[in-house]
């Protein structure tokens, strides 16, 4: 039976009892190159990337299929379909998300926004606080609701400090003004200015 241990990343000659992260994982970390569009890689994110590219095929299969009605194949496709209609979304513009500006706007105090925050968090929109249902750790006979950190727009909190990453963070504020006077929103530019304050912020409380 062949091993499902790739042991080429790893430096034999170090004792595991006096360092097993780099018995295991040395010699990847010292000749590894990280791609140039993310700030860290691993064995996850090519699983995630491996992950996407396997749904995306199912999506597409779905969508080319012409199943039958009602069944999910047939819900996949039309709703893949909706969001690749580049006419209809242009011709929208941001009419979906008056309703959303709207109780924005009416946000008259903690409650009001926490409440909105728990609304959006339960449609997929990205909050400064990720609320999730897992396994418990320490019981896996049970379930528990888990807090984690988000609240970012760009991929970590290493685009928010680090001098690589001067001219993106310039480019995201330049996109959040853009989205601002796309949307008719007003002050788009000191809008971009805060809300890359609050992110930076934020980014300050997140692990490395």
């Amino acid at each position: 039976m062949k091993s499902g241990i790739d042991l080429s990343h790893g430096y034999p000659d170090v004792r595991p009892q006096d360092d097993l992260f780099r018995h295991v994982n040395g010699k990847w970390i010292d000749t590894h190159e990280i791609p140039a569009d993310r700030a860290s890689d691993g064995a996850f994110h090519h699983l995630r990337e491996k992950s996407e590219k396997n749904i995306r095929t199912i999506i597409e299969e779905a969508a080319a299929s012409k199943a039958a009605v009602g069944t999910e194949a047939q819900k996949v496709g039309d709703l893949y379909a909706s969001f690749m209609d580049e006419a209809k979304i242009e011709a929208l513009g941001v009419s979906p998300l008056a309703e959303d500006f709207k109780k924005i706007q009416g946000i008259a105090n903690l409650q009001d926004f926490a409440r909105l925050l728990g609304e959006l968090g339960r449609r997929g929109v990205s909050t400064p606080m990720s609320v999730f249902i897992e396994v418990d750790m320490k019981d896996s006979n049970s379930y528990i609701v888990y807090l984690e950190q988000s609240g970012l727009g760009l991929p970590d909190e290493s685009y928010y400090k680090e001098d690589q990453y001067a001219e993106i963070r310039e480019k995201y504020v330049a996109h959040i003004e853009r989205m601002f006077n796309f949307a008719k929103l007003p002050d788009g530019a000191g809008a971009a200015k805060r809300i890359f304050e609050l992110e930076s912020a934020i980014a300050g409380f997140h692990y490395d």
